[in-house]
């Protein structure tokens, strides 16, 4: 157990220094820097006229007061943080870097390979744009509402984020380890971008069929309905079972994949 914890913070030093790195490195081009936040601006924009929408219809969306859908839309643009300021970034690049030699160069490294290769790289200026404004209009929501955020809510919905971050990551991840046998995962890489956009509304939305495929089978609502749902004292007990499990099991899965996915790899060299 104290070998696992010992690890574990040492990867924690290095993700620190990761993302250090980063920063410094997006500092040398400012421009560029300044440039990527306001088209963040632009795409959080976007995503709050979902709000407007519905506030100006002045009715619920499948039972959800307009009140109750900042709070999606807020939990939605929170997790976009880690999505586009972590997750997208590192996985989309993957064939990159088998292409080029430097999947190479990180298989020397004495640390977990997988953990250099998916998170070696951080935009955080993405990342706390959508969390401080994902902050704010869950906030906003509650507190329109009537509810306090007590410390065991703010405590339950941070856990349901972390383990949504976590099902996001696994669920990315699986997909993107076939590009040990395909190299080109263009194309798949484009059709798990677009599940992304299934979260900007409730997942009752979608019908009993839909909501049960994204919860237990591609579990997309995972992600961003589930903490919504906690914040809001709409979560069942099974939900909030499957909150706990599914972390775990699609992070396994995840692991399993990588690993199978790496036994076919040969270096760039051939």
């Amino acid at each position: 157990m104290r070998a696992v914890l010992k690890e574990i913070r040492k990867h924690f030093k290095i993700y620190a220094m990761l993302v250090r790195m980063n920063i410094m490195s997006q500092m040398e081009y400012r421009a560029n820097f300044v440039t990527g936040m306001m088209m963040e601006i632009g795409y959080l924009i976007v995503k709050i006229l979902y709000v407007v929408v519905a506030y100006r219809a002045g009715r619920s969306i499948a039972g959800f007061t307009p009140d109750e859908v900042i709070v999606f839309v807020g939990t939605y643009v929170l997790l976009t943080g880690f999505y586009a300021g972590v997750f997208m970034m590192n996985l989309f690049q993957l064939p990159g870097l088998i292409q080029d030699g430097s999947f190479d160069m990180l298989m020397t490294k004495p640390v977990s390979l997988q953990f250099l290769a998916t998170f070696r790289r951080s935009d955080i200026g993405i990342f706390l744009i959508d969390v401080t404004a994902g902050i704010i209009l869950v906030s906003l929501g509650l507190s329109r509402l009537g509810s306090s955020a007590g410390l065991p809510r703010v405590l339950g919905y941070a856990f349901f984020v972390a383990s949504g971050a976590a099902v996001g990551y696994a669920l990315y991840l699986i997909p993107q380890s076939l590009v040990f046998r395909l190299l080109n995962t263009a194309s798949i890489a484009e059709l798990t971008d677009s599940f992304w956009d299934f979260n900007n509304v409730p997942m009752i939305v979608y019908g009993k069929v839909g909501k049960f495929i994204g919860v237990f089978v591609i579990p997309m609502f995972v992600i961003t309905s589930f903490p919504a749902l906690f914040a809001l004292g709409r979560m069942s007990v099974l939900y909030a079972i499957w909150g706990i499990i599914a972390p775990v099991l699609f992070l396994t899965l995840a692991r399993v994949c990588w690993k199978a996915g790496l036994r076919h790899y040969t270096s760039a060299s051939g």
